[in-house]
């Protein structure tokens, strides 16, 4: 009885050194039996439990669920949870044209640049002849240039304008059947509201060229910002060891490298 007992006690205990080994359960649910060598923030850095005289290899963190240790504890590997493209969409780009039109506008950037440095650039974005655009119509500069609510605002004045001198034209009077003008009772504010229709979408006019200059000038201190700044980066050669695991362990591999400058 006692040699049983004796047995089944050294059978117990074989199965439990068995089963003495860490545990690495990945994502996947995948197990790999192995002896954990060292665990960091970012890696871990392990042996094949039944080869543990072979090589080093190592898995990223972010693709482990779970290690469970030889003595029983068990270590979870902390996840940050991934924000949603939908919450913070990013988009990167060099292209000036793409800056300039998801960029700010000017009722922005007026706050920030002088129009008077406009001269101090060598190849403006916007030519000063962009304002003239808008003798053919008030806004027209201003929506070439991205600025569709200045232009629109430019063109709602004006038209409101010329509408309220047409009114006041009509209550100017009419011309008879003998062809004489005759003036209407209304002649007055018929007189009053043509003028101010005349002086709205004159001044509208003026205004928006004048508007159409600091704009140009502006906008193209912004867009030169922007490509000084597209500018600002720098390649620089240097050498470099990367360290690859291969069968026979980690081994150096050295080379060039092109380090890039922001």
């Amino acid at each position: 009885m006692k040699k049983a007992l004796i047995i089944i006690a050294l059978l117990a205990i074989s199965c439990g050194l068995a089963g003495a080994q860490d545990l690495i359960t990945k994502n996947d649910g995948t197990d790999i039996k192995a002896k954990v060598l060292e665990v960091s923030p970012t890696e871990v850095r392990y042996k094949m439990w039944d080869n543990q005289e072979g090589p080093v290899f190592v898995l990223n963190a972010a693709d482990i669920l779970l290690i469970r240790f030889e003595n029983g504890e068990n270590y979870v590997i902390e996840k940050k949870e991934a924000a949603k493209a939908d919450d913070h969409p990013l988009f990167f780009t060099s292209d000036v044209s793409i800056l300039e039109q998801s960029g700010l506008k000017y009722e922005q950037l007026k706050e920030v640049y002088n129009s008077d440095d406009y001269d101090q650039l060598y190849r403006p974005r916007y030519k000063l002849g962009y304002p003239w655009l808008n003798l053919l119509f008030p806004g027209l500069a201003q929506y070439c240039m991205s600025e569709p609510g200045l232009g629109t605002r430019f063109v709602l004045i004006y038209l409101g304008g010329v509408i309220l001198s047409n009114i006041g034209s009509s209550m100017l009077g009419s011309y008879t059947t003998d062809g004489h003008y005759v003036r209407s009772p209304s002649y007055g504010v018929g007189t009053a509201l043509a003028l101010t229709g005349c002086a709205i979408f004159v001044g509208t006019e003026i205004w928006s060229i004048i508007n159409a200059y600091d704009v140009a000038k502006v906008k193209s201190l912004y867009v030169e910002d922007i490509r000084n700044y597209n500018r600002s980066y720098s390649f620089t050669l240097a050498p470099t060891v990367v360290y690859s695991t291969t069968p026979a362990g980690i081994r150096p591999a050295p080379g060039i490298g092109l380090r890039v400058t922001f």
